[in-house]
């Protein structure tokens, strides 16, 4: 399917959440694929056209994990635990759905949940996207109280 094709297929999304309040937009994602990427304070959404309908990315950052430590090498040791026990946590707590991975902008542990929708989900994509949202949100905090405890 062509750059042209796919705007034209994920225009319909687009309005959906600008219907519902949200700030949508098209653009290129991190893998040069067009999608519908939306913005809110829990997280970011990007949907794009998979296989056999849409295909969502929910992801959230847990920004500044550690940025209360004030002792500069402690600060670098927890960071460095965090992204040391990523891969643990990966095989161990998260399905193949789920990516985690320390975002060196942020200064924190960051999740990206993907999941394939069929094309009838197109007006409720919003709620989807933010039921998503929260349940990306619960999950980072959960693996930060593990990783932390």
């Amino acid at each position: 399917m062509t750059i042209s094709n796919q705007r034209t297929a994920l225009d319909p999304v687009a309005n959906v959440f600008k219907a519902e309040g949200f700030y949508a937009y098209g653009t290129f994602d991190d893998q040069n694929r067009w999608c519908v990427a939306c913005d809110v304070e829990e997280g970011h959404i990007d949907i794009r056209i998979g296989d056999d309908g849409y295909e969502m990315d929910a992801w959230a950052t847990l920004t500044g994990m550690y940025v209360d430590e004030e002792n500069m090498r402690r600060r670098y040791a927890l960071e460095r635990l965090a992204r040391v026990s990523i891969p643990a946590i990966q095989r161990g707590m998260l399905d193949d759905t789920e990516q985690l991975h320390w975002d060196d902008v942020e200064k924190g542990i960051a999740i990206r949940k993907t999941i394939q929708l069929p094309f009838a989900t197109t007006e409720i994509l919003p709620e989807i996207a933010m039921n998503q949202l929260n349940d990306v949100n619960e999950t980072l905090l959960f693996l930060a109280r593990q990783i932390n405890s």
